[in-house]
């Protein structure tokens, strides 16, 4: 578990880091942001909703040229040990990831199995400890064992419902009137609204979250060496980008190994 927490360490200062956006990039980011605020504010705080499209795509294509400003300074930042012309910015992740674990296997796929087996082990033989106290803590919040126990309590809710739109109690409330007075353009307009503000919320709440959990939370992480979240990104980098090692070091194979 050592060398997995300093690869993945290694790897993601490497690959994530705010710094790569550059002052271009940076002048982008900053330039989406005002633009959504304002669909935030027109969507919530004005009637002008029928706007809320415009500064959101506005905002979504600066973000879009920060991202390219972002990933060419990636790539010439993995072209120093990976020594390729190409600007495919997958293929340099993945040499650089097989040039990174070569002392573990042959090719990533290898290196993904020999992870997922030590990462398997870690987690089943995780004593109740107070150096493993979160770990148990967020496992009694949730378990991949108690998957059949929610099940079962979605179906009695279910089932309750039915009842409620079957027999009619002393509560004045007939559900089965209510679900009779829903038509099908009630319908088709809860199911515009929901996908809207389900997009609205991911925009709004999940991307800038995922923004600062990247460049904010996990930096502070490293300082602290968490290998759980580190790994796990480490590893699915590798599951990503298994194979494309082979094939580019068929075509060019450098001879600088990183350290």
């Amino acid at each position: 578990m050592e060398e997995l927490r300093l690869l993945s360490k290694e790897y993601y200062q490497k690959n994530v880091d705010i710094k790569l956006f550059g002052l271009t990039g940076g002048l982008f980011l900053l330039l989406s942001m005002p633009f959504l605020g304002l669909s935030i504010y027109l969507n919530f705080y004005t009637v002008l909703t029928d706007f809320v499209l415009l500064p959101m795509l506005i905002s979504a294509s600066f973000w879009s040229f920060a991202k390219k400003e972002y990933k060419r300074n990636l790539i010439r930042r993995l072209a120093f040990f990976t020594h390729l012309e190409s600007t495919n910015v997958s293929e340099h992740k993945a040499v650089y990831l097989q040039l990174l674990t070569s002392h573990i296997a042959d090719n990533l796929y290898e290196t993904m199995k020999a992870f997922r087996d030590i990462t398997e082990t870690n987690a089943k033989n995780r004593s109740f400890v107070l150096d493993n106290g979160w770990y148990h803590f967020f496992n009694f919040l949730y378990n991949p064992d108690a998957k059949n126990r929610i099940l079962s309590l979605l179906i009695y809710l279910i089932s309750l419902v039915a009842v409620l739109t079957v027999i009619k109690p002393d509560t004045g409330v007939d559900f089965y009137e209510i679900i009779h007075n829903i038509s099908f353009s009630d319908v088709k307009t809860f199911f515009i609204m929901s996908i809207f503000l389900i997009l609205l919320g991911y925009v709004i709440l999940v991307v800038p979250l995922m923004f600062i959990i990247s460049y904010a939370v996990v930096p502070l992480l490293l300082k602290f060496s968490s290998a759980s979240m580190l790994s796990r990104y480490f590893i699915s980098e590798i599951n990503k980008y298994a194979f494309v090692d082979v094939r580019v070091l068929q075509l060019t194979k450098p001879s600088t190994r990183c350290s």
